[in-house]
């Protein structure tokens, strides 16, 4: 819109913003499902996340803390569970702050205040500093939270995170929690540029959802499951709903990231019987 800028920038009344946020949610979901969500009177899973999108995770310093991928550390270490974390090497307001040769010969880049801002260097010698920048820069530019809507990016102070490489093809697993509860397990995989989704249950069994998105196989049981449901569970306690992603490599579980809204919050499960179901598990 030609106007949004203006719309982003606007000062006042606590409702208006969150008029404003409705429609532009309520038009991005229609983008993406051509279908309307019901905000004002939620029942069904992605009607409810909505919900929580505009008046409970808004501007919630705790929601704020635990999407920065920065942040969450401290909030991770401050609940005891820093051993679940990632070695960090740097921390950067500006990309000219970064000492490249003094990092390690294999590192993990991120910008922590949003999504797919990530480099991996598995051979700190082949990379060239000054496009690797050009690109960071242009990371650091984006208001991320503005393109979808997702207000959970919104306070997040922007900052370069350097940490440690863990290693190739490392799986992560995606749980999604209700009111502490989680409940559906899935994996993500991306072949020949085409992402894929695989769902299970909490005692592995493939659950018949998005099917068309899957890779139509099973996939290995994780070695840690029990410890990781238990973990998820613990770590999703504060939260309505939140996507626990977890890694799982060298023999010990690994903390990936907090999702709280999921492809965004406009992400239906298909059949619709599951968006039923997952609705009634989620309590607001």
């Amino acid at each position: 819109m030609e106007n949004e800028s203006y719309i982003w920038k606007m000062k006042g009344v606590r409702k208006i913003e969150q008029l404003i946020y409705i429609f532009l949610t309520e038009r991005e979901y229609w983008h993406w499902n051509k279908s309307l969500v019901r905000i004002w009177n939620p029942r069904r899973y992605t009607e409810k996340l909505n919900y929580l999108r505009i008046y409970r995770y808004c501007d919630n310093p705790k929601v704020t803390e635990c999407v920065d991928k920065y942040a969450v550390k401290k909030y991770l270490k401050r609940i005891g569970k820093d051993e679940l974390c990632a070695k960090t090497y740097g921390v950067y307001d500006r990309v000219e702050e970064i000492d490249w040769k003094s990092l390690p010969k294999a590192f993990v880049l991120k910008c922590n205040h949003g999504s797919g801002y990530n480099y991996v260097c598995k051979d700190k010698d082949a990379i060239e500093p000054k496009k690797l920048e050009k690109v960071i820069k242009g990371w650091m530019a984006e208001d991320y939270w503005k393109k979808h809507t997702e207000l959970v990016y919104k306070n997040v102070k922007k900052r370069i995170l350097i940490e440690e490489y863990l290693g190739d093809n490392i799986q992560t697993y995606r749980f999604c929690c209700f009111n502490g509860r989680p409940k559906v397990v899935y994996i993500a995989t991306t072949t020949g540029g085409k992402d894929y989704f695989d769902y299970y249950d909490l005692k592995w069994q493939k659950l018949k959802i998005n099917e068309n998105q899957g890779t139509g196989k099973t996939h290995k049981r994780p070695d840690h499951l029990e410890e990781m449901i238990e973990l998820s569970a613990e770590l999703s306690k504060p939260f309505p709903f939140v996507r626990v992603d977890l890694y799982e490599t060298h023999g010990k579980i690994w903390f990936s990231e907090f999702t709280f809204l999921p492809a965004g919050g406009y992400f239906i499960p298909y059949p619709l019987k599951f968006d039923q179901i997952w609705g009634r598990w989620l309590k607001l």
